[in-house]
């Protein structure tokens, strides 16, 4: 009723609801406008539903269409939905850990406004990230879907593609042909190195990209950020990198447009690195937001580098740093007038001279963090809470991963707690009467084929 009485419906959420096939009948039938259409968490429809959005006169205006948590949709579901909706300019998969090359081979071949540049292609398992291509943690798709994603879609803009296992170096190869690619971020890719890199700071759209997450991509090396700090970027994590050497810093060096900085979990030797770090607080004059944490090696000379001479940084995180103490905070201080937010957590040979320096030198900070602090009482850190809007303070021992016992004596090496694996590894069926083939060939592969 609602549909028959609404003929120029251009936007409509049934999203957590119990639509079933005939729903999506009466909307092929009524909603010849309609632009918008989310169904997302709606498990009762089937791909018979979606066959009627490809052969009725309703839903072919679609632009944007939320299928998230639909988990019971085929191959063929999406071979109706690119059939019946070839004007699609944003689809989104929240929490679609199903989707395979298939599907994407199959959206790519038929939906072409997906190559305009301010397209969203959206596929993200986690709702709090707003990048407008987003693929989280699947490890169904491969090579062949990013080189069909980056060929049906060359102006894409932003790129998530974190923690997808069977990303290679050929992905980035297609990555690297895109005109326009401001963002990108692979972290967890474990297979990427830094042949893969060279084809995306070399490729058409390296002077334009500007924020890159490199966070576990364990095969990264220095030479990699040789060739990302030819770049201007103006956000960059390594975080984790384990293969980055001491001269990892020395190349970030000349990258004088960096504006945030995430080194966290390197292996950052204190007196190799301090010319390094010293030459790169000198170069980096613009830089507001830094990450140092888990950094154990660094001490109160660091700070005092980028103290004296990053006097714009906003961010400062160094938690888990047991070498630092009072005399770092204090470094901080001395005309660091632009500091909002920092945290010290785990930096446990901090006293209650810490909140008192942070009080009377820092009268724009608005957040501190001050947690696993044994040598910081709650009356001191009490006595800041008012001068800040969020606050947080604790005397607990700092957990054991983070190395180091409350003397801030190191332990055994304890890295990062491992990642619980979630991920779907089963293989896709051998495709029947060559289909997969001439799809692929459809779509321009030149990929050969092993059943």
């Amino acid at each position: 009723m609602i549909l028959e009485g609404c003929p120029t419906l251009l936007y409509l959420n049934l999203s957590f609801s119990y639509v079933a096939n005939g729903t999506l009948r009466e909307l092929s039938r009524s909603c010849l406008n309609l632009q918008f259409l989310s169904l997302a968490c709606c498990r009762m429809f089937t791909d018979k539903g979606l066959q009627y959005l490809a052969s009725g006169k309703g839903c072919h205006k679609l632009i944007h269409l939320d299928l998230s948590g639909c988990t019971q949709i085929s191959v063929e579901g999406f071979r109706y939905i690119a059939a019946g909706c070839p004007l699609l300019q944003q689809i989104v998969f929240n929490d679609m850990p199903t989707l395979s090359d298939s599907c994407v081979l199959e959206l790519a071949s038929k939906c072409h406004s997906l190559s305009y540049q301010h397209t969203h292609f959206v596929c993200y398992r986690a709702c709090y990230y707003s990048c407008p291509c987003v693929f989280v943690g699947n490890s169904r798709m491969s090579d062949i879907s990013w080189r069909a994603l980056c060929r049906s879609s060359p102006g894409l803009t932003r790129l998530h593609a974190a923690d997808c296992p069977r990303m290679t170096d050929s992905s980035l190869k297609s990555m690297g042909a895109l005109k326009n690619l401001v963002y990108l971020n692979i972290s967890h890719c474990s297979r990427v190195s830094d042949m893969g890199l060279r084809y995306l700071t070399e490729g058409p759209s390296a002077s334009k990209l500007r924020e890159l997450n490199l966070s576990n991509c364990s095969r990264i090396n220095d030479l990699a950020i040789m060739r990302v700090a030819q770049n201007k970027l103006n956000h960059l994590s390594v975080s984790y990198c384990d293969n980055l050497s001491n001269s990892g810093l020395e190349w970030l060096s000349s990258c004088s447009s960096l504006l945030s900085l995430d080194i966290s979990g390197c292996n950052i030797m204190d007196q190799v690195m301090l010319p390094y770090v010293q030459k790169f607080c000198r170069q980096a004059r613009g830089l507001e937001y830094i990450d140092v944490s888990h950094c154990v090696a660094l001490s109160d000379q660091a700070i005092k580098a980028l103290s004296f001479y990053c006097r714009t940084i906003v961010t400062l995180r160094m938690p888990g740093c047991p070498k630092m103490t009072d005399l770092a905070v204090q470094y901080l201080t001395v005309g660091r007038h632009f500091l909002r937010e920092l945290d010290v957590s785990g930096c446990v040979l901090l006293t209650d001279r810490t909140p008192r320096f942070l009080q009377t030198g820092c009268p724009q900070l608005n957040t501190i963090n001050m947690v696993y602090c044994r040598g910081i009482s709650k009356q001191a850190a009490l006595r800041l809470q008012p001068c800040v809007e969020k606050w947080e303070h604790s005397n607990d021992d700092a957990p054991y991963w983070f190395g180091y016992d409350s003397l801030g004596q190191l332990l055994q090496p304890i890295g990062r707690p491992d990642k619980i694996q979630d991920t779907w590894e089963e293989e896709e069926p051998a495709p029947r009467n060559n289909k997969k083939r001439n799809l692929i060939k459809a779509c321009g592969e030149d990929y050969e084929y092993t059943a």
